[in-house]
């Protein structure tokens, strides 16, 4: 299985992860805490989605931003519904500037450490959304204890092992890609 197929299915779970969780969350006024939670998601699914398609779109700078720009705004647009109009604001944009700076960063390296950067950032994402499925669990849920939080550490902790070793290991091409980005040629 190729590593972008493996990303999507990785991916795909985080979203369901983080929609169940912000879904079941009982109160949907304002607070700063749901805020945060918003943001930190939207950022760590943001650099996912910028790493994922700088790989696909093959170092199309331009390309691959505008689409990781265009998944970044919708998920935090979603995730910002179940609180207020402030935390989906907040939560669009940071997920907007991650995607940028994902898709740029992957732009800048060869492939075997793009794949590396992507595999840390499907891991960052992983412990992200177990954590905050945790937090709202734990917010919301008046008999929620200290060894179901110690349960759910060791579950995040086997599920971010499992991703680290099912990751697939490509063998990287060798790239020759000239970057004559600051090149003047005068004619």
């Amino acid at each position: 299985m190729p590593a972008e197929v493996f990303s999507f299915f990785i991916l795909s779970l985080n979203i369901l992860i983080v929609f169940f969780a912000l879904h079941q969350n009982k109160d949907r006024t304002f607070s700063m805490a749901m805020m945060v939670l918003i943001m930190v998601v939207s950022m760590t699914f943001g650099f996912v989605y910028g790493f994922l398609f700088g790989i696909i779109f093959d170092y199309s700078l331009l390309v691959s931003t505008l689409v990781s720009c265009g998944f970044a705004s919708l998920t935090g647009v979603i995730m910002g519904m179940f609180s207020d109009g402030l935390a989906q604001l907040e939560g669009t944009f940071t997920g907007i500037m991650a995607a940028m700076m994902g898709a740029m960063l992957i732009v800048m390296l060869p492939l075997s450490e793009g794949l590396f950067i992507l595999l840390i950032g499907l891991l960052l994402l992983t412990g992200t959304s177990l954590f905050v499925m945790t937090a709202l669990i734990k917010k919301n849920n008046s008999r929620f204890k200290s060894k179901h939080e110690l349960i759910l550490l060791g579950v995040t902790c086997i599920v971010i092992l499992l991703i680290f070793i099912n990751f697939p290991k490509e063998k990287p091409i060798q790239q020759d890609i000239n970057h004559d980005h600051h090149t003047m040629k005068i004619v």
